[in-house]
């Protein structure tokens, strides 16, 4: 007896039971739904403007993007999750650039840090808040930024063509200018005497043939470095002491003026010739004595 009463003392237990779990799922059946009718509700489900789905880059109405391909953004990302190819394009002034190729974001290992946006120096990059981005394959998370074709280089204006060729050739003659000052600086003083009748002659008659005219000159300054070489080697040596303090003052008066520092040059030099000339003559003068004799 004791077996058939628990045998149904438990199947009533079971039975309230099922009972009680029935009526929450009865109350379920006509409770209202809470619950979210997506996908039914896309168009309008509401998602924060700051929810972090997906990195993009920044596109205007034209369809050109700010991206200059510095590589801040993958330097700073702390997964490699960005990688950008850069490549260098020509412009018609014949200057090079620096332009974006290929901008790969792998979406799977992104951890949404936001430092790319917010290191990035022309602001070219942003979060999408689309958060469908689930796929079959993981190799579908990595994507091209730049998708859309790239556009050529703006052909310039007329004017701006003028400006740059006008730029261009005033840095030209520039160059040749410092460049020319920097020849004559350096070159040494010509020695042609330009009052000389024979000079004039010659320069007249290749006068309007600037070519004819430099050969000219070369080799005039050439004849004259010549005869003042050969002028310097067959004078004697110079007598006057730089050391002196007396030519040192005389010098020093005339420092500025060459034809000035020249005569005096050659005042110095005729008194020193005149004083070693009386010193020398003077031990002549001595020995001929007839008195040193007695």
């Amino acid at each position: 007896m004791g077996s058939v009463k628990d045998y149904f003392s438990g199947l009533g237990s079971g039975f309230l039971s099922l009972l009680k779990g029935m009526q929450v799922t009865g109350k379920e059946f006509v409770t209202p739904k809470i619950t979210e009718k997506y996908p039914e509700n896309r168009d309008s489900h509401h998602i924060p403007e700051r929810f972090r789905a997906c990195l993009t880059l920044k596109y205007d109405g034209e369809g050109n993007h700010k991206c200059i391909a510095c590589g801040t953004c993958e330097r700073n990302c702390p997964n490699g999750t960005i990688s950008i190819t850069s490549k260098m394009v020509e412009k018609w002034d014949g200057s090079k650039k620096k332009k974006l190729d290929k901008y790969i974001y792998d979406l799977g290992s992104c951890t949404f840090c936001q430092l790319c946006v917010i290191s990035c120096p022309t602001d070219a990059l942003e979060f999408s808040n689309d958060f469908e981005q689930a796929v079959f394959t993981r190799d579908k998370l990595a994507k091209q930024l730049n998708y859309l074709p790239e556009k050529p280089e703006p052909e310039p204006t007329e004017e701006e063509k003028a400006k740059f060729l006008a730029e261009k050739q005033a840095k030209i003659e520039a160059a040749k200018k410092a460049a020319a000052a920097k020849k004559a600086a350096a070159a040494p003083a010509s020695l042609i005497d330009e009052n000389d009748p024979k000079v004039k002659a010659a320069l007249a008659k290749c006068a309007g043939d600037p070519a004819k005219e430099a050969k000219v000159r070369e080799a005039l300054e050439k004849a004259a470095r010549l005869k003042a070489d050969k002028a310097a080697a067959a004078a004697p040596a110079s007598l006057i002491d730089e050391n002196d303090p007396k030519v040192k003052a005389a010098l020093a008066k005339c420092a500025g003026d060459p034809a000035k520092e020249a005569k005096v040059r050659e005042a110095l030099e005729k008194a020193a010739r005149l004083k070693a000339d009386k010193a020398a003559a003077a031990p002549a003068k001595a020995g001929s004595n007839p008195n040193n004799d007695k």
